[in-house]
Formats: structure tokens, C-alpha cells, sequence
């Protein structure tokens, strides 16, 4: 078993006088799931994460969580780091967001918060009401994407479209009377459709979106030509040896 260590941010008032029987149960619930997204961001990490246990003490208020060795320096290292650079331009859009809330109630509710680990003796970080962590990355990047599912509605005086797909739900999509009315009738048939407009860094929502052209969607499985597609594939992804940080790159370079 891996060895255990802990986080803990002690949060104190500006008269010293606040426990944990002020805390309301909903304000813990939040804690406590923002300490597990600063850690693990994303949905994947979040599923394969270790067993992480928590407690409330005196002392004002200590959140403590007793985690392995690794998510510990993990901590410790974003928080430093933090620290010694004094702004948040390095961190993902969910770990900024995370900072960027501690820092409003800390201004909002006269807090001083201080980050504590295992493996450090001094704070490795402190938020309170004199420091300024602001977000500075964009909520959204826009792009081209290609959607597929069915045409439900379309028209309108304010021509657009309505698209229902399995990944991101019903959209709408602006587009032109030529368009619409160029070719056959789409609606309650499958279509994909490349589209231009912005995509959320936070909930991967599509908004904005403006259609480039109609792609005829008619899916088909032929077996033999995806043996031939893996079988060539195969060669080149057998080198490589994390498959997980190999996508995520991907993703990182197309945005």
C-alpha cells in the first residue's frame, strides 16, 4: 500500500473566533469537492482516483484529507508554485477556477485560508483579502466542429436549425435561407453538419454556433475495412507507451 499523508487549508476570520460548528453542511459539501477537482480536474481522473478520506477539526477550522504520498506532492508542488509566481496562468481552467472562488470568499467573507501539507513545514500557500489571484483564461475557444445526428426542426424567420445529437444534446444552429432550402428536406433525417462557434472550457457546451455546409450522414459498417485501418494503425500506436497523455496532447494541440 502506497504511504499516506495529508492536505489541510486552515481557514481563520478577522477576529479569530470562527469553528466548525459555523460551517453549514452545503459549504463542506463544496469544500470538499473542490479540494477533489483541484486534484483531479477532469472527469477520467476523477474516476480512477485513490481513496481519500476527510475531517473537520478545531483550530479555527481545519479541512483535512488524508490521501497517498503522490497526490500530496501533487499538492504541494500546484500550491508552491502558486506561490513563487503569484498569478495562475500556468494552471488549467478548472484548477484556476477553483483558486479564483477561494480568492473571492476570501475577500467576500474576510478569510485567510492557508495551504498545509505532510511533506512541508511552512504553508505552501496563503489566500486572503491582500493577495490577487484573478482567472486569465478564456472560458471558451472557438473552432470548427463536426456534429452528427437529426434535423428535428428548421427555418424560422431568423433562419437556423435544430440538431439533436447524443454527445451534446439539442442545438441550435444559425445558418442562411439558402442553405436551408438548398437540396431536399433535412428534417427528421440524420445529417452532420460542420459548424463554426465556441466550445466551453469548463462543461464542453457548444454556444454560437453557425453552419458551414450539410454533410450526408449515412453510417455504414464495413468490418473488412476496419481490420485493414487497425492492422496499419496497430504498428505505430504499439509505440506508444501512455495512450492516456498521448491523447490528452492531442487534445491540447488541437485547441
Amino acid at each position: 500500500m502506497e504511504e499516506q499523508g495529508y492536505i489541510e487549508l486552515i481557514i481563520t476570520n478577522k477576529d479569530n473566533t470562527l469553528s466548525p460548528k459555523d460551517i453549514d453542511i452545503n459549504e463542506v459539501k463544496e469544500f470538499i469537492s473542490d479540494i477533489e477537482s483541484f486534484l483531479y480536474p477532469n472527469r477520467k481522473e476523477k474516476q480512477n482516483r485513490p481513496h481519500i478520506s476527510y475531517d473537520i477539526e478545531e483550530g479555527s477550522v481545519k479541512h483535512k484529507f488524508l490521501l497517498p504520498i503522490t497526490s500530496v506532492i501533487l499538492f504541494n508542488g500546484l500550491t508552491n508554485e502558486l506561490k513563487n509566481r503569484n498569478n495562475l496562468d500556468f494552471l488549467d481552467y478548472k484548477r484556476q477556477s477553483i483558486i479564483d472562488k477561494f480568492q473571492k470568499k476570501a475577500i467576500q467573507e474576510g478569510y485567510t485560508i492557508e495551504f498545509n501539507n505532510s511533506i512541508s513545514e511552512k504553508p505552501s500557500l496563503i489566500i486572503d483579502y491582500s493577495t490577487n489571484f484573478e482567472m486569465i483564461s478564456p472560458t471558451f475557444y472557438e473552432s470548427e466542429f463536426y456534429l452528427y445526428g437529426e434535423i428535428y426542426q428548421e427555418g424560422g424567420k431568423n433562419p437556423n436549425l435544430h440538431l439533436s445529437t447524443k454527445k451534446y444534446g439539442n442545438l441550435t444552429i444559425s445558418a442562411t435561407k439558402e442553405q436551408i432550402m438548398d437540396g431536399e428536406k433535412k428534417t427528421y433525417k440524420p445529417y452532420g453538419v460542420k459548424v463554426r462557434g465556441k466550445k466551453s472550457f469548463e462543461d464542453d457546451k457548444l454556444t454560437d454556433l453557425e453552419l458551414i455546409e450539410f454533410i450526408q450522414y449515412k453510417p455504414a459498417f464495413n468490418k473488412s475495412l476496419l481490420d485493414k485501418i487497425i492492422e496499419k494503425a496497430s504498428v505505430n500506436l504499439s509505440k506508444i507507451t501512455n495512450v492516456d497523455v498521448w491523447l490528452d496532447d492531442l487534445k491540447t494541440e488541437g485547441i
